[in-house]
């Protein structure tokens, strides 16, 4: 069918947003620290400007704490402003929506992330454009450029739930449905690699580890590609010397979020960069304060773009460790972490034979009322869902989850939900979104 011509003048116009924003962030990134410390401090002066006078939330935050946003300065006066959980933005999340939002443009996202915590929000047409322009710059520093074969190993929703791949010709991209991994599909993709040779894959570290381990175990082999970009869950040090061992070439980490306040990604010199010309980040102790030099801490968001939604210092729920030295050889003067301590979940075999790591993550998205949740799988047939709940859960929330999960692990596993007051914890004290107690553990 021909789309209708709204629809393309639509797609022309992100698609130009999205350039405008790509060649920035070409340039930006060759800045030094004096440019980008000022650029900071200007666009967090506006944020804080918009969010006082426009943003129910923020207006009262601001009065109660003394903050006056027209004497506000930027990153030195960022402390004065308190820490933001994802439960309250999830509890009062009418209040964080701008009242001149139609301004921007209204497209609400959602997200559950590896924390099987749900969360709908929005992001105004400028926050996606930036978000799809500093993602095509991250992929550009692992090598990628249009034109290039793309091979995307992740959890897809196409039409038909069975149909394992789609090619976009234009993009020259094929996009893998990380739900339907087997052995058998396995050797199906491995098949289409050593005949295609894509130049990237991109997807889950899990997803990419398992597609070779499962190949290697049918008797495939896979012809060598130019670079892996893994995203979505932690990159273990293990799991990267399987899949540069497995797939002869270097493995670039990204990391980011629905919500575009942090993008940190890795240049050639494997340096993970914090894209600073995209959000303001920050690393916090457990008490909130400010972790500097080679310390660890908890990674706090604010994004410049989403004026339709800002969300100031936010807390990511992951944790970094700076890197005090930010000097790289790829002559780029971001600051940069050592390391991105994600959460790391186990993952799930179903009856029929599919492996699922992260891709249960958004089962949860629409699930009214869950304020935590956490599948365990006890048996080979059996799953059970720990879910804390809030007053707003009802049947119809239970039925909204069983359905995701359903769309990704079928009809022949058996699923249980169980109302807890808190979830359960690893021997180790971590505590996944996904627990398998038949030994199927993050690597």
């Amino acid at each position: 069918m021909f789309q209708s011509k709204d629809r393309i003048v639509s797609i022309f116009g992100f698609s130009k947003r999205v350039l405008s924003r790509y060649l920035f962030y070409a340039r930006s990134q060759k800045w030094d620290r004096k440019r980008i410390e000022s650029y900071q401090d200007n666009k967090l002066v506006s944020v804080i400007k918009h969010a006082a006078a426009n943003v129910p939330y923020y207006r009262d935050l601001f009065k109660k704490v003394g903050l006056n946003s027209k004497t506000f300065r930027g990153r030195i006066d960022m402390h004065k402003i308190p820490l933001l959980d994802k439960e309250t933005l999830r509890v009062r999340q009418k209040e964080f929506i701008a009242e001149n939002a139609e301004n921007f443009g209204i497209n609400w996202d959602s997200t559950s992330g590896s924390t099987g915590t749900p969360l709908h929000f929005i992001m105004d047409h400028s926050s996606k454009a930036h978000k799809l322009a500093g993602v095509l710059r991250s992929y550009q520093w692992a090598g990628y450029f249009p034109g290039k074969k793309v091979f995307s190993l992740q959890s897809y929703s196409f039409p038909d739930p069975k149909v394992l791949f789609r090619r976009y010709t234009l993009a020259n991209l094929w996009r893998i449905n990380a739900r339907l991994l087997t052995k058998d599909s396995a050797l199906e993709i491995v098949s289409m690699i050593n005949e295609i040779k894509p130049d990237i894959i991109i997807g889950y570290p899990f997803s990419i580890f398992m597609l070779s381990k499962l190949a290697k175990e049918g008797g495939g082999t896979i012809s060598p590609v130019s670079s892996i970009v893994t995203a979505g869950e932690t990159l273990s040090e293990k799991r990267r010397a399987l899949l540069e061992t497995a797939y002869g070439c270097r493995v670039h980490d990204f990391y980011s979020l629905h919500e575009a306040v942090s993008i940190i990604s890795e240049c050639d010199h494997q340096t993970k960069h914090i894209s600073e010309d995209f959000a303001y980040n920050e690393v916090v102790d457990e008490d909130g304060n400010i972790v500097t030099d080679n310390g660890t801490g908890e990674i706090v968001g604010t994004g410049f773009y989403n004026y339709a939604m800002p969300l100031i210092r936010y807390k990511l729920g992951d944790t970094v460790v700076l890197n005090n030295n930010n000097t790289c050889k790829c002559g780029r003067n971001f600051k940069s972490v050592k390391e991105i301590i994600g959460r790391q979940n186990d993952y799930i075999i179903t009856p029929d034979g599919r492996y699922m790591g992260n891709v249960l993550e958004h089962s949860v998205d629409n699930a009214k009322g869950v304020m935590l949740s956490q599948c365990v799988q006890d048996s080979a047939d059996r799953i059970y869902v720990n879910l804390v709940v809030d007053e707003s859960f009802n049947d119809d929330s239970i039925k909204a989850f069983e359905e995701g999960m359903r769309a990704r692990l079928g009809d022949e596993i058996r699923i249980d939900f169980k109302k807890v007051n808190e979830l359960e914890k690893k021997p180790s004290g971590k505590t996944p979104f996904i627990y398998s107690k038949l030994g199927l553990e993050h690597v």
